[in-house]
């Protein structure tokens, strides 16, 4: 595991043994309705022609440091302003300065589906973002064993939470399809040397089956660069980045569709 990871997976350990422990009991009475919205985002993520955007809030990251030094409400509603079909939200606390606690209010002011991002190593996690509200939660194969993911997986999909789990090669994929993942996110960046290529979700897509929902993360700044991954197949598209340093997010978000309106599930 590369030396940047080691250190989140350690700082992510030590806040999970102060926090609060989260258990299926709580996000119970929450079934029914988490089954429908869940069926719903997989469904629109794989039968909308594209491009799908998940915009992506995050106040930090290792390789830029500090992105959004005000508040980040400006972000969303400008992500609603400009149909994104699903706002991604990043709650690491140490690197990119994220919490569940922004989750929480972006959950309260908003109805677009909520992917939550951070680095799930344990059960409890799981239950936290279901409780929180959140459609969709990543789940990086890097991290986990093949059989912590699968189990992972397996917890997502019954409490009706779509497992979104992200790769960097083919072996991470192997697991994915390893863990019946309904959904994968391909990074294009290396975790070893931040440096983004294309080429990754290029060479990648081909291996993973058409019943697989794809979706390119990192490194798509440009209406060429979907044009081109579409060319590929992939019709759904993580952009965090590209968004939060433009002037004009929405207008970016309209650029990146091509100019297209794209009704909201």
């Amino acid at each position: 595991m590369e030396g940047f990871l080691e250190k989140i997976v350690m700082g992510k350990k030590k806040r999970l043994l102060e926090g609060k422990q989260y258990s299926p009991r709580e996000v119970v009475d929450i079934f029914s309705e988490r089954e429908k919205k869940s069926n719903l985002l997989l469904s629109s993520l794989r039968n909308s022609p594209g491009p799908n955007i998940i915009a992506e809030i995050k106040k930090a990251s290792p390789s830029r440091g500090m992105l959004i030094e005000g508040s980040f409400l400006p972000f969303l509603e400008e992500y609603e302003e400009g149909e994104a079909k699903v706002v991604s939200v990043v709650t690491e606390e140490d690197y990119f300065r994220g919490s569940i606690e922004m989750f929480q209010e972006v959950r309260k002011l908003t109805s677009l589906p909520l992917l939550r991002k951070d680095f799930v190593i344990e059960e409890t996690q799981i239950y936290e973002s279901a409780q929180n509200g959140a459609d969709a939660l990543l789940l990086i194969a890097r991290l986990l064993s093949r059989e912590r993911l699968q189990r992972f997986v397996y917890l997502c999909n019954l409490l009706h939470l779509l497992p979104w789990v992200e790769v960097h090669d083919e072996e991470d994929i192997e697991k994915a399809l390893e863990a019946h993942a309904p959904l994968v996110g391909i990074n294009n960046r290396n975790l070893a040397t931040f440096q983004v290529s294309l080429q990754v979700s290029e060479r990648l897509c081909r291996i993973i089956p058409p019943s697989v929902v794809v979706v390119a993360e990192s490194g798509i700044k440009s209406r060429s660069d979907i044009e081109r991954l579409m060319d590929k197949g992939i019709n759904n598209f993580l952009i965090g980045e590209t968004l939060i340093t433009s002037c004009h997010p929405a207008e970016k978000l309209r650029e990146l569709r091509g100019g297209v309106r794209i009704a909201q599930s």
